[in-house]
């Protein structure tokens, strides 16, 4: 039996954005959108204010988090911390999916 547990990724971005970091967010947008077709990210969350991104992903280990987010363009450019949830509650999955059968 596969046990999956969400995990928090907080980010620390550049205090300052330059040029080679902005070039590298449509790939990262690619990315993330991949990640959340297939279920794996259920949450990404961004302050340009605080230079904080925030993602929540469904994995079986710390281990395989790590192997996802080293596939993001930004790694290169940011720090993170990665935590295991007790619980994640989100708005969007309390709500079932329609069915148009």
């Amino acid at each position: 039996m596969i046990i999956l547990y969400e995990y928090m990724v907080a980010f620390e971005l550049p205090k300052k954005l330059d040029r080679e970091f902005v070039s590298l967010i449509p790939a990262q947008r690619t990315v993330i959108n991949k990640l959340m077709k297939k279920g794996v990210v259920t949450s990404y969350a961004l302050s340009l204010e605080n230079s904080k991104l925030w993602v929540v992903m469904i994995a079986e280990t710390e281990l395989e988090v790590v192997q996802l987010i080293s596939g993001f363009p930004i790694m290169n450019k940011v720090e993170f911390n990665i935590s295991k949830l007790a619980f994640h509650n989100n708005a969007n999955r309390l709500v079932p999916n329609f069915s148009e059968n």
